[in-house]
């Protein structure tokens, strides 16, 4: 065993214990109860490592360490030379280890008070939301559990936790690669310390300290570093950051046939390259899958060394993926990466100070510059390419060779640029996909793309051959897979309506199951402010669980709340129809923060408003969603339907947030009519107004199923009013019309003017009506 993997590994496990003592498996404290949990691990798999990696929990504490001759004497106990190791190295591995445990938690969370061993984990975006104990289940549909209040967790939940965790721990390989989705699966849900209000999950605090221990451990730290505070004072590493710019217009300006699998593709695309760049990082570095903070929505953080070597590493990726992108795609995507030296303090807080809140908004500012510079790294960018006559790709729009220009598999009359085929063959594919195999060696299959650094092979079942790295798609069970293969976790939201040919439904078939009208919905959302919360962490702990859990919403959750499984959380919402049991739905992309889904017109209708509810209970209302809806017809271009929605969620923020524009609506330039509306709002509206208008299913209720037409003279009427809202003639024309025919008491708020309204200077109750109106003339429509 590698001194390296010693730390790495035994930064991952130095807290066992923890769940291990609240099982009541054995007798003594944490450190204790965790080097006899390894140790009956030794026993019962023959891996002696193990008896090696109990010290990391047997030592973590300074009461258990000012004894270091006592240490020696265990160390000696375990001869570490059977291993390759010498007693000094499993020493200055130690207070490596208990260096980090102390930097990881820096942050102190918890409001104080007693420890309460059977404590459940706070969420971190609601205080008052408490999770049950469980295991993170991403396979077949995921079963994922929803932060409530009042949680009450026993010893024998523990119990039934740790012996499945050790049953699963006694059949995997002693690799970290290995070790972590077990951890992952098992001490998710559990809290890192037993202190009321605590949000950290146990799993993320283990991995920050195997990240920082074998980061410390690169960057020259010893034992000596160590005891004297020069590892927690010395800018000995590195925040390294990378964020894509260019992400919509990459997936979303596409033209010509097979759109809706194309689209899939370029997104699932852009998400394999990411991995390729992180990978590529952690490899060259030295690191360790731990030491990516977060990964998700083309962004990432990585803790790293602060060394000469690293940084000139950093530099030589930061070239090669400059000039590939520029070369692949004419500068249309860029990844910005920068990194900042921070010291052990900054892990956390220092008195009022979040000096990790303040070393990522120094990084923020250099990455802000980097992109002002994009493509700076890459030479001779204003050298004229040699004459030669390039044609446009009809697809993506790069300029290309001609040479270059292949038939394209959806439609061979039509020549496109190799890119474009790779994507289109993914895409063909990408239903059936199971994982992905990232190798430098290239590979005659179909679908296979190219990364910077990787080929990006697509695995649909079966053997499994060779490679790097494995992307196992939504499972913490890897098959068997060779060792010399690492394996990666690759969470996707992936729901698309299957047709009744066996593939992926198109738009003219998800038009064809709407209700009236045949229209495609889209659906553009995301968090509110996120960053703002994210920058207000005060240690990469806190950090990583709480990106970790939001992508965990978009990409496990999500699928729960399309399949209807969330139910009991979300309440009544609006809806056309009883939500059908395998819903019209087609998700192009959700995860990180944001989410583009298209479907059945009147199914994107609802699910917008149960994925809100839905996040309202998992971030017990501690964060908002935005989203802008569409509805077109199957042959609207793609880039047009992303504009629109895209112009849309912008309103719903710029208009305060946590807003939803479910329509096209008119509105005065007076800044006193917005075109969104507050979610619960449009929900008030809609109880209203339906319960009067609508009796379901793509019918009116009696007497407008005869009067459709007064429905649309109203809209005329809301229209005058828009032109002028300070002229009064649509109030007495709608009084007129809605008591010519005897309807005065249906809408009595529409009878007349709102005095109220006009003391607070706010729209007339008609200026609401359409949003609600539209969308019924549109179920009813034949």
């Amino acid at each position: 065993m590698e001194i390296h993997e010693l730390v790495a590994l035994g930064g991952l496990l130095h807290d066992i214990g923890k769940p291990v003592q609240r099982a009541g498996l054995y007798s003594g404290d944490h450190s204790a109860q965790g080097a006899l949990f390894l140790r009956e691990l030794a026993r019962s798999t023959g891996r002696a490592e193990y008896e090696l990696l109990a010290l990391f929990s047997e030592f973590h504490h300074y009461e258990h360490m000012k004894n270091e001759e006592n240490m020696r004497a265990k160390i000696r106990e375990v001869s570490p030379e059977r291993f390759g190791l010498t007693e000094e190295d499993v020493l200055k591995a130690l207070w490596i280890v208990y260096e980090a445990d102390n930097l990881s938690s820096a942050e102190r969370e918890g409001s104080g008070g007693e420890f309460y061993v059977f404590r459940p984990l706070t969420s971190v975006f609601g205080r008052d939301l408490e999770y049950p104990l469980g295991t993170l289940k991403f396979d077949g549909s995921p079963d994922l559990p929803m932060p409530v209040k009042d949680v009450r967790v026993s010893g024998e939940h523990y119990r039934n936790l740790v012996k499945a965790m050790a049953t699963e721990l006694l059949e995997t390989p002693l690799k970290i690669d290995r070790v972590m989705p077990v951890l992952e699966k098992y001490l998710t849900f559990v809290s890192s310390v037993t202190l009321s209000g605590n949000t950290i999950s146990l799993y993320d605090h283990m991995r920050m300290t195997s990240a920082i221990a074998l980061t410390m451990l690169l960057s020259g730290c010893k034992a000596e570093d160590v005891k004297s505070g020069a590892c927690r004072r010395e800018k000995r590493f590195l925040l390294v950051e990378g964020d894509f710019s260019g992400i919509q217009d990459f997936i979303y300006s596409v033209r010509g046939k097979g759109t809706l699998k194309y689209l899939r593709a370029r997104s699932a695309y852009l998400e394999l390259m990411n991995w390729d760049v992180v990978l590529e990082i952690l490899g060259r570095l030295g690191l360790t899958r731990a030491n990516v903070v977060f990964n998700a929505g083309g962004h990432f953080l990585v803790i790293a060394p602060n060394t000469d070597r690293a940084v000139e590493e950093l530099v030589s990726i930061r070239k090669v993926i400059s000039e590939w992108l520029y070369r692949e795609f004419e500068g249309s995507l860029y990844l910005a990466i920068e990194w900042e030296p921070i010291s052990g303090e900054e892990f956390g807080r220092k008195g009022d100070r979040n000096l990790f809140e303040e070393a990522r908004k120094r990084l923020r500012r250099k990455l802000n510059v980097r992109k002002l510079r994009r493509f700076g790294e890459v030479e001779g960018l204003f050298t004229a390419p040699k004459a030669e006559r390039l044609v446009e790709c009809p697809v993506c729009g790069k300029e290309v060779p001609e040479r270059n220009l292949e038939p394209f598999i959806l439609d061979q009359e039509v020549k496109v640029c190799r890119t474009c085929n790779e994507l289109a063959k993914l895409g063909a594919r990408l239903p059936k996909v199971k994982g992905f195999i990232l190798d430098r060696k290239a590979w005659e299959e179909e679908g296979v793309t190219r990364g910077p650094f990787r080929n990006l092979i697509p695995y649909a079942g079966g053997p499994i051959p060779r490679g790097e790295f494995f992307l196992l798609k939504n499972t913490l069970n890897p098959p068997e897979i060779p060792e010399s293969m690492e394996f990666v976790p690759y969470f996707v939201a992936d729901y698309f309506r299957e047709s009744e040919k066996g593939h992926m439904a198109d738009f003219e078939e998800l038009a064809e199951a709407s209700t009236g009208a045949r229209r495609i919905g889209v659906l553009k959302g995301d968090v509110d402010r996120l960053g703002e919360f994210f920058g207000s962490m005060d240690s990469p702990s806190k950090l990583a669980t709480a990106s970790r859990f939001m992508d965990y919403f978009f990409k496990g959750y999500m699928r729960a709340v399309i399949e209807g499984k969330s139910g009991y959380v979300i309440g009544t919402v609006p809806s056309l129809r009883e939500w059908p049991k395998v819903p019209d739905i087609v998700v192009v992309y959700a995860g990180g923060d944001d989410f583009f889904i298209v479907g059945a017109w009147d199914q994107t209708f609802e699910l917008a408003f149960r994925i809100r509810e839905t996040f309202r209970a998992y971030t017990g209302e501690g964060l908002t969603l935005s989203a802008g809806l569409g509805y077109f017809d199957t042959k609207t271009p793609i880039y047009r339907m992303a504009e629109v929605v895209s112009g849309r969620l912008e309103t719903a923020k710029d208009e305060g947030r946590d807003r939803i524009v479910v329509i096209e609506r008119s509105h005065p330039e007076d800044g006193r009519h917005p075109a969104a509306y507050t979610w619960d709002e449009y929900k008030e509206l809609w109880r209203e107004y339906t319960s009067k208008i609508y009796a379901g299913n793509g019918r009116l209720r009696k007497p407008f199923d005869s009067k459709k037409s007064l429905l649309m003279r109203l809209l005329e009427l809301r229209e005058l009013y828009v032109r002028d809202p300070n002229d009064v003639r649509w109030a007495y024309l709608t009084a007129y019309l809605l008591g010519r025919h005897g309807l005065s008491g249906f809408f009595p708020k529409l009878v007349g003017i709102d005095a109220t309204a006009v003391e607070k200077n706010e729209p007339q109750p008609i200026y609401w009506i359409d949003g609600v109106l539209k969308i019924l003339l549109m179920a009813v429509r034949r």
